[in-house]
């Protein structure tokens, strides 16, 4: 029974002394860990601009949070002190997240509204998409000196604006109709996929391939160390139990070594200590949090980080997996792919096409690949497992816009294969019609 005539809420928190440092996206550490030889050849690929050199055209891959955007607005800070210091003419936009803009004259209209006062902004609509790229030059030949052009998530960029945007922004300087003298253009472009670059066309791949700095996934201990660094700023002292940091940290690694997911199960421990009336953050709460965070992070993943068919790629390797008899080879995870597609009233791509989608979610750490060599006859055939628990990306699709691709009897295989952990566990009774019906999916 509540009295309602006493306050509920606690002005004192016990556990947390901040909770901003675990906002990684908004908050801005004042040391990086493990970046030093990317860091490095940043420096290397920007140093000609302090000195007051043409930029060159820059691009960072990696796997979601890696480090990639925190180091470049890093970068971009100690790049403006240092042209500030030489009193070299430099102006740096963004980081932009192309993600927000889903057509080339948006995304070009907010590069404008970056060098503009905010009384003069563009509308989102009213001009050709040529008229803003005119405005954009404009823009940047009144500024001057060296622009830097920060893209993050560049990926996301339309196909169909791909590659003239990507081809005519690097090379505005030296085009007739630009009309651009004064300054010169560096492009840095901030991808999850590694094989962003691939899916250009020859001309724009040597406009922008002239630096390329890769960010690999953090192992467990790099992951100690810098979440060790958020929650010192995070929690108050004593507060954690020394298993705490160590079991996020390893969970994190086996999953996608995504420092966001890490700092997330941390906060999420914390809440927990804090709604058990704890002075302590201990591995249970810690277990507790991986459970939830889990599943909200595959469901942020298909809404957010996926395009759609790489999301039913996702999804059809997962049934793959937990279905009977059955290994997860391309041909089945094809066929699944193409049921799903259908089941949401979508167009399934080509088998081809598949290959790519798998390659594209292994290099973002959602799947992995075991060669089977079968010899001179056989050739090489490729078995797949997604990095997380089926039963978690079951319970995040449920949750998405995808849940009507389930099958309908997608629980009573999965609970199956819960019971048995492994693909090619016995089915039920095959003599049993309705047993038999969930021995493959529907």
């Amino acid at each position: 029974m509540v009295n309602t005539d006493e306050n509920p809420f606690d002005g004192r928190d016990k556990i947390f002394e901040a909770k901003q440092p675990l906002k990684k996206d908004s908050f801005n550490p004042e040391t990086i860990f493990h970046r030093d030889e990317e860091i490095n050849l940043y420096v290397n690929s920007l140093q000609d601009v302090v000195v007051g050199h043409d930029p060159n055209n820059v691009f960072v891959y990696g796997p979601t949070g890696v480090g990639k955007t925190a180091v470049t607005k890093w970068v971009k800070d100690k790049l403006l002190e240092k042209a500030t210091e030489q009193d070299v003419p430099l102006e740096i936009i963004g980081p932009v997240n192309c993600r927000n803009y889903k057509s080339s004259y948006r995304l070009v209209s907010r590069l404008v509204n970056e060098f503009r006062k905010s009384d003069n902004q563009l509308p989102k609509s009213g001009y050709s998409t040529d008229a803003v790229f005119e405005f954009l030059y404009e823009e940047i030949e009144a500024a001057g000196g060296n622009v830097l052009i920060i893209l993050d998530e560049i990926d996301n960029i339309p196909p169909d604006a791909r590659n003239d945007f990507l081809y005519d922004l690097p090379r505005a300087e030296a085009s007739e109709n630009a009309a651009i003298d004064e300054a010169c253009i560096g492009l840095i472009g901030i991808s999850n996929d590694l094989k962003f670059v691939d899916s250009l066309e020859p001309k724009v791949k040597s406009t922008l391939g002239e630096r390329e700095i890769k960010f690999g996934p953090y192992d467990a201990n790099e992951l100690c160390d810098i979440l060790g660094y958020y929650a010192d700023l995070a929690f108050h002292d004593d507060v954690l139990t020394d298993d705490v940091i160590p079991l996020a940290a390893a969970f994190t690694a086996q999953e996608r070594g995504d420092v966001r997911q890490g700092l997330k199960i941390l906060e999420k421990a914390g809440e927990y200590a804090r709604m058990n009336n704890s002075s302590m953050v201990t591995e249970r709460h810690t277990r507790k949090a991986t459970e939830t965070i889990e599943t909200d992070e595959i469901l942020s993943c298909l809404e957010d980080d996926l395009t759609r068919h790489q999301a039913l790629t996702y999804l059809a390797t997962t049934l793959a997996i937990i279905e009977p008899n059955h290994d997860a080879r391309t041909k089945r995870i094809y066929n699944l792919y193409v049921s799903l597609a259908d089941a949401i009233g979508t167009d399934a791509r080509s088998e081809r096409k598949l290959y790519e989608f798998l390659d594209q979610l292994s290099m973002q750490g959602f799947v992995r690949s075991e060669e089977e060599n079968k010899g001179s006859s056989g050739g090489r055939k490729f078995i797949y497992e997604v990095t997380d628990d089926p039963a978690d990306v079951i319970n995040a699709t449920e949750k998405s816009d995808y849940s009507t691709a389930l099958p309908d009897n997608v629980w009573d295989i999965l609970k199956h294969h819960k019971e048995d952990e492994a693909t090619s566990f016995d089915a039920p009774d095959p003599g049993n019609k309705a047993q038999r019906q969930i021995w493959n999916f529907t």
